[in-house]
């Protein structure tokens, strides 16, 4: 080892604890850091995607084989149509779906729903630009999210064409409470919506 090296480095001669077990502190952020910190940000993470005509149980599978809770729906031509989570899929969602196309017991099942069934599409979303989230911080974009009343929050910027927009990033609710829960926030600062 280099003097560069061992200036830096040290011999871990203490108790390293694991993260939420006892005697350690919640990962916190400060309210007022920039918003970026808590957006997914698709150039460095992976997009998690549902195909429309998937099962919802597929659906489902995939979201928590990647550790997500939420998917981009595309369509037949892998074009953007929609989005679906697990909470609507786990939600009464489907059961409102098979209600609506008159299943029973005997004529539905479960596994019969497909994302297209459920997802939000495309045209229902609410997107923020990704130059407005520089600008703000984790509080204002936690109020922004409250006041909204959304789950999450599909982040855009501009594409090739003109008048299209392009995916960068996502913002979720839950992990926005996450950072923030051991954060002294101020008296007007935004309480986060509490969605798992």
């Amino acid at each position: 080892m280099n003097i560069s090296s061992s200036a830096l480095l040290q011999k871990a001669s203490f108790p390293v604890l694991v993260p939420g077990g006892p005697e350690t502190r919640p990962f916190a952020v400060d309210p007022h850091a920039p918003a970026t910190v808590a957006m997914t940000d698709f150039r460095t993470a992976p997009l998690v995607t549902a195909n429309y005509d998937a099962s919802i149980d597929d659906a489902l599978g995939q979201m928590k084989l990647s550790g997500a809770r939420f998917a981009f729906v595309l369509g037949k031509e892998r074009q953007l149509v929609g989005s679906v989570t697990s909470y609507d899929i786990q939600g009464e969602k489907p059961v409102q779906y098979m209600v609506s196309v008159g299943c029973s017991e005997t004529t539905c099942a479960w596994r019969d729903v497909q994302v297209e069934n459920i997802m939000e599409p495309v045209s229902q979303w609410y997107v923020l630009d990704v130059g407005k989230v520089a600008a703000m911080t984790i509080a204002q974009m936690a109020a922004l999210m409250t006041d909204a009343s959304l789950r999450y929050l599909v982040v855009v910027e501009a594409a090739a064409g003109p008048a299209a927009r392009q995916v960068r990033g996502l913002f979720s609710a839950a992990r926005l409470q996450l950072l923030l829960a051991g954060s002294e926030m101020d008296a007007g600062a935004a309480k986060v919506p509490s969605y798992a």
